[in-house]
């Protein structure tokens, strides 16, 4: 008797699954989505951290995906930002899910990933959008009519999603380029470290920096460019490595993650200041090596909002039919150094 009475419960489980999931499923592809802003349009997100959730009219069950990482501390403050979403938007019917989608950026790892997505009936899906390969990953997801946003990582050519929340890559590799020109008096010797050569944003960063160089800077010289695949322990290496081989080296960039690894390389090997590092990303671990001395330029890219504006966005877009003004919400991306880090992280911050 116990035996059929646990198949039965089984069976009741599966089908109280199965009625939620098709009710969801039926919810979701009777709702008409807005007409997404024209792809490549783009400019400033005024109400950046500051925009809140529409009211949800119909009381709609509302389920959506943040897709991510967690290989470095760069997702700290995007899980944060995600986090604060999802508490605001309780109130709103709304569940909001941090879905770890592997330990790289590239299409065969978040494809696989918004294939999960479609097939646990989400509403809104969240991703970065690291390389072309995503293109028909989104295209499917639209098709199921599930509201898909990027974030940090933006392809070139044009895909379905709504729209975009985060910096301009490849103008803040031309700042980083500036800034270092600047810091070297416009002669020297600079490596490059970037994260992935596949991730698009990735290399718009160093497209933009080396873009920069070559139109104003003819005595400024790129010696080498490596991957060090986000990690700061591969990024040491590879800066010892650059001061080895180039003793005269002025220089490092750092396109993605590992910063910090780069910038203790030349601590450890006594070049502070004489080696020049340039980066990205306010963090804990990178601010500290700003106020000592070893960075001399950090840009910023508004990191936690890339977690909780584009949650919050891809809710009123999928509830209040709220359209943003352009397809390309641009965060702010200031520039910190030795001298101005304190404007925007006080000691009180750490």
């Amino acid at each position: 008797m116990r035996k059929y009475a646990a198949v039965l419960l089984s069976l009741l489980a599966i089908l109280l699954l199965n009625d939620s999931c098709n009710r969801y499923s039926s919810s979701r592809n009777s709702r008409i989505l807005p007409q997404p802003p024209p792809y490549f349009s783009q400019g400033r997100a005024e109400d950046q951290g500051k925009v809140m959730p529409v009211k949800n009219v119909k009381n709609e069950k509302i389920r959506i995906a943040f897709l991510a990482m967690e290989t470095n501390p760069w997702w700290t403050p995007v899980k944060a930002g995600v986090m604060e979403a999802r508490d605001i938007l309780k109130g709103y019917n709304t569940e909001v899910d941090w879905i770890v989608a592997g330990d790289r950026h590239t299409a065969d790892v978040f494809g696989i990933a918004i294939e999960a997505a479609i097939a646990q009936n989400y509403d809104g899906i969240a991703c970065l959008a690291g390389d072309e390969g995503m293109i028909p990953f989104i295209q499917k997801a639209v098709d199921a009519n599930i509201a898909v946003a990027t974030y940090n990582s933006e392809t070139n050519k044009e895909s379905a999603r709504a729209f975009f929340v985060g910096a301009d890559n490849y103008k803040q590799g031309r700042a980083c380029g500036e800034k270092m020109a600047q810091l070297i008096g416009g002669n020297g010797k600079v490596a490059i470290i970037t994260g992935f050569f596949a991730v698009e944003a990735h290399e718009s960063r160093r497209t933009g920096f080396k873009d920069v160089i070559a139109e104003k800077y003819p005595n400024v010289k790129i010696v080498g460019e490596v991957e060090n695949i986000d990690l700061a322990d591969i990024a040491y290496t590879q800066a010892m490595d650059f001061m080895s081989s180039y003793p005269d080296l002025s220089g490092i960039y750092i396109t993605a993650s590992g910063q910090f690894g780069a910038a203790n390389a030349v601590k450890d090997n006594g070049k502070k200041g004489s080696v020049k590092v340039v980066c990205h990303d306010f963090l804990p671990e990178t601010i500290g090596l700003v106020k000592e001395g070893v960075i001399q330029g950090l840009i910023d890219q508004s990191t936690k909002l890339q977690g909780r504006d584009v949650v919050i966005r891809l809710y009123n877009y999928i509830v209040g039919g709220v359209v943003p003004p352009c397809g390309k919400l641009l965060l702010d991306t200031p520039m910190g150094t030795p001298e101005n880090i304190g404007k925007y992280w006080p000691d009180s911050a750490n």
